[in-house]
């Protein structure tokens, strides 16, 4: 089943311009912080990064729970360009107040943050009945080509222009994505989900599209939906762990190697830019037909399993200049994370109601999310400067092994779901009414 090109052009271009600014965003805040804090502070802003998305998070819930997500995204844009441009009047004055740094790293997070729930939420509800991963992997590859054009730009750029040129740049974005925002796909205000009995009978409906393609199926609002959304939270809380413990400690280690502001810039928007072009020939080649012939267990897998062979390497090898090439290759792995887990367990919402689904997706990426990295960003403000680097590892390496298990029953209880059998075939999935 194609999917309509009013609804699917729309939404890449919303990822595009949304991730475009958020690259700027990153690349900059992570540079000028470290750069002009140094890597010692970088704990700080991880919590008070993760705090201020959680509070943002639970705005967001509350303003979707009573407008249209395109409003909500509106108002989320608005204000997001009218802080930028607070902080370019500021920065420009007070070059080294930690206050701002840290506010300009912060709001490089939020902006990572809403960009998630909204592109989840909208790709959702507008393809959730798709039989292919093609839409969710054609709005996904907005991200990586925006990362690609912002980061060649910033590459080429980190040298000659002033960081309050590059905040002018972000807030230009921001103006061009609230334009879009008209030709967005209109969706109804989220409605929290009715209360079930859970010893009822419940008979799922069969869908089929127009062409008498049968599309996916959606788990009922029964407690086997409820088993399967908190298999979803549990997999996203030990990801994110494991994630944000490799992520600070490839940004200290760049930050031991690279000192001088104008290299750590040239440096992180170089890697992001490399590492969007590799995704974007992965999305464009092989991801849909992987996605869609494997199903999502795969990338699911695959992404812990490879990032435990890097940990084990990094703690037998100490060498100063192999842990710079591992953790490198580590975050290299956002390539595979982004051209096909991403989309994977995007995908993966959609066997779930709109109602729990919508919420779902608000409560792992506005709140499953910021609380873990808070956790993590205050575990390592206490404990950082007593760990060694293999004590970190092993912390991370750790998470790896529930990561890959709840990865392996999602994926498989998805696949049961999934519209690959035949209408005559007998259902092996999960019961719909049970004590």
């Amino acid at each position: 089943m194609n999917p309509p090109r009013p609804t699917l052009i729309p939404l890449i271009g919303f990822t595009f311009l949304t991730s475009a600014t958020y690259s700027v965003a990153r690349a900059l805040g992570v540079s000028l912080f470290i750069a002009r804090m140094g890597s010692d502070a970088l704990p700080v802003a991880l919590a008070a990064s993760a705090v201020t998305v959680i509070a943002v998070s639970a705005l967001t819930h509350l303003v979707n729970q009573r407008f249209p997500a395109r409003y909500s995204v509106f108002g989320s844009w608005i204000g997001l360009a009218s802080i930028t441009a607070w902080l370019t009047a500021m920065i420009s004055v007070e070059h080294h107040s930690i206050v701002l740094l840290g506010a300009l790293y912060v709001i490089a997070e939020v902006r990572g943050c809403v960009n998630t729930i909204y592109a989840t939420t909208l790709v959702n509800n507008a393809f959730a009945s798709s039989t292919s991963k093609r839409p969710f992997v054609l709005v996904a590859a907005g991200a990586p080509i925006a990362g690609i054009a912002m980061g060649a730009a910033m590459g080429f750029g980190a040298s000659t222009l002033e960081d309050t040129t590059w905040l002018k740049i972000i807030i230009g974005l921001d103006a061009a994505t609230i334009v879009l925002l008209r030709w967005l796909p209109k969706t109804p205000a989220m409605k929290a989900p009715t209360e079930i009995d859970p010893h009822s009978q419940i008979n799922q409906p069969k869908q089929i599209d127009q062409n008498g393609i049968r599309s996916i199926r959606h788990i009922p609002p029964s407690p086997s939906a409820y088993r399967y959304r908190y298999g979803l939270v549990s997999l996203i809380a030990f990801n994110v762990f494991a994630v944000t413990m490799v992520d600070y400690q490839w940004k200290v280690i760049a930050g031991d190697h690279l000192l001088a502001e104008a290299q750590l810039l040239t440096y992180f928007a170089g890697f992001y830019a490399i590492n969007d072009i590799l995704i974007v020939l992965v999305q464009f080649t092989v991801a849909t037909k992987l996605l869609d012939r494997f199903g999502i267990g795969m990338p699911l897998c695959a992404y812990p399993l490879l990032l435990s062979v890097l940990g084990l390497i990094a703690l037998i090898n100490q060498s100063q200049a192999v842990l710079i090439l591992l953790f490198t290759l580590g975050q290299g792995l956002t390539v595979l994370k982004r051209s096909l887990y991403d989309p994977g367990m995007t995908s993966a919402y959609a066997i779930l109601p709109q109602g729990i689904r919508n919420e779902t997706i608000l409560l792992i990426k506005g709140v499953v999310k910021p609380v873990i990295e808070a956790a993590v960003a205050i575990g390592l403000l206490l404990l950082a400067s007593r760990m060694t680097s293999n004590q970190i590892t092993s912390t991370w390496l750790a998470a790896l092994i529930p990561w890959f298990l709840l990865s392996s029953w999602v994926s498989s209880t998805y696949e049961k779901w999934s519209p690959t059998r035949t209408e005559n075939e007998p259902s092996s999935g999960l019961k719909l009414s049970e004590p």
